[in-house]
């Protein structure tokens, strides 16, 4: 098989001529394999130094800390938090979350302001809002003019994000990575706490339920402050189950709402009925006149309260009564327009706030009356106190203190088992935390350091083809000139022995000659 060359024009400018060089593969190939020992070494010298640089540079620079945390209820799709208020992601870096987190990495509480400014927030677009909006822009550049009202009412969409990258850059706090990692990961718990204080039980709600000592109000006013109690508690389990669609029983308590709405009403109906009644059959009071003034006052207030609920009603009623359903017309070519009507949820509501009206107004009205009962029977009944029946109902109130309590304990555990397991089981997740390990350092050393490794090798190899080729070149053209000079060599010594044979045949006819003359 024939050897393959390749051809290279040299031009001499000062003989202005061109020389023809032919190189051939074997010999490229040969200086290739010459210099390839060199290469090799240099190229693995020239990556470790810079993998080396890189990794030095990581480990030893502030790079931001990163995490990513995701928002999973309903609501938060349209920027709302659980209980329907405006969701601000900013709450992630608040200055309570920030110091509860310093506390729990036992960090220095002036760090609060620095830690704050070096956090970054940043959402990310979710993929279903992406493709709705190419999918309007499609629409909207295929409508027609008859639909181009309905192409811009569909442009007009927005997207809250579900997902938001967390970025801490800890060079201001003047703390070291690992620092910066704890102290992100404590914020991360302590928004979780946070999040299930603010949107699932209220604790709130239990503090004020148990902070009022009944022992300072008079026997009746007792009865009633508990009744309030137990009534927000109620309300709240009611709440509770109704949003609960499937019987949730707490593996803490080992109660349901259901079980809870029944307690709280057994404490209501029996244990406050029996002592109210006993209160007014006996007239036990603390002062006759005080509790007298007490009475009426509160039929006046509920009174103004029962007005108050005719109005809201009344109002309700009216709005209930003009509202119009949403109607949806469809136009075809081949058929009648077809006009159907839709459920709305503004006719929902309107529903729901007339049912609660309506509640509030009954509810003012018996309490009204019962008041009322109160008082007739307090002016009526002259029978002064005695020590046995005061010590009883003094006994039976301390015993529905204590039950309260036990009933708020109960509702809590419940409530905050339901939130965190069904409810905002999943609302809140962490779905990278941050992290300092040599793994994750290495990996994000050789990251950075790939760029300017396969620049430099990519440039280390090409000068290596480029010697190579080079020195190829130079053997060639030394070889060639040799074989020119060796030629040339030849040339000059043709013209010489030439001359010679002359000279060599005369003086073979001179010897030739010389016996004829010495003949003669």
């Amino acid at each position: 098989m024939a050897e393959q060359n390749v051809n290279v024009i040299l031009k001499q400018e000062e003989k202005r001529e061109e020389e023809i060089a032919v190189i051939s593969f074997s010999t490229i190939f040969r200086k290739l394999k010459k210099y390839f020992a060199v290469w090799l070494m240099v190229a693995i010298l020239v990556g470790g130094l810079i993998a080396s640089a890189s990794m030095f540079f990581t480990t030893t620079s502030s790079n931001p800390v990163r995490a990513v945390v995701s928002f999973n209820y309903k609501g938060i799709e349209k920027g709302k938090n659980p209980d329907g208020t405006d969701f601000d992601w900013n709450t992630l870096k608040a200055p309570r979350i920030i110091s509860k987190a310093l506390e729990e990495c036992g960090m220095n509480p002036e760090l609060l302001e620095p830690v704050r400014q070096g956090m970054e927030i940043e959402g990310k677009m979710p993929e279903d809002a992406y493709q709705r909006l190419n999918t309007y822009q499609n629409v909207y550049e295929n409508s027609s003019s008859g639909q181009l009202a309905a192409a811009n009412a569909m442009l007009d969409v927005s997207w809250f994000s579900t997902q938001y990258n967390i970025t801490f850059k800890y060079r201001e706090a003047a703390i070291t990575r690992t620092e910066a990692v704890q102290l992100l990961n404590a914020m991360l718990d302590a928004y979780r706490s946070y999040f299930y204080e603010e949107f699932g039980y209220n604790e709130a709600l239990g503090v004020s339920l148990s902070a009022q000592n009944y022992k300072d109000y008079d026997y009746a006013e007792a009865v009633d402050l508990f009744r309030d109690s137990l009534k927000q508690l109620n309300h709240y389990v009611t709440s509770l189950a109704n949003e609960d669609s499937t019987r949730f029983r707490s593996s803490a308590t080992g109660y349901t709402f259901a079980d809870l709405k029944t307690a709280i009403n057994s404490i209501q109906n029996l244990d406050l009925d029996l002592i109210s009644s006993y209160l007014s059959v006996n007239n036990i009071t603390k002062d006759k006149v005080r509790l007298q003034a007490y009475y009426e006052y509160r039929i006046e207030n509920l009174e103004r309260q029962q007005i108050t609920d005719q109005e809201t009603l009344d109002a309700i009623q009216d709005a209930f009564d003009a509202y119009e359903k949403d109607q949806v017309i469809i136009f075809s070519d081949s058929v009648g327009n077809t006009e159907t009507t839709v459920s709305s949820e503004e006719y929902d509501k309107l529903i729901n706030r007339r049912i609660t009206a309506q509640e509030n107004l009954s509810e003012t009205k018996q309490s009204i009356a019962f008041y009322k009962q109160r008082l007739q029977t307090l002016k009526k009944n002259t029978i002064a106190n005695s020590e046995d029946k005061v010590e009883r109902i003094e006994k039976d109130l301390e015993k529905v203190n204590k039950k309260l309590n036990e009933m708020i304990e109960l509702v809590e555990k419940t409530a905050d088992d339901y939130y965190q397991n069904v409810s905002l089981g999943n609302a809140y997740n962490v779905l990278v935390p941050a992290a300092y390990d040599a793994a994750t350092t290495v990996k994000h050393g050789i990251s950075k350091a790939v760029v300017p490794c396969v620049g430099a090798e990519a440039m280390i190899f090409i000068f290596y083809l480029g010697v190579s080729f080079v020195m190829a070149l130079i053997e060639e053209m030394k070889a060639k000139r040799m074989k020119m000079e060796a030629a040339a060599e030849t040339d000059g010594d043709e013209p010489k022995n030439v001359a010679e044979e002359p000279t060599a045949k005369n003086t073979a006819d001179k010897t030739a000659d010389k016996p004829e003359k010495n003949k003669k």
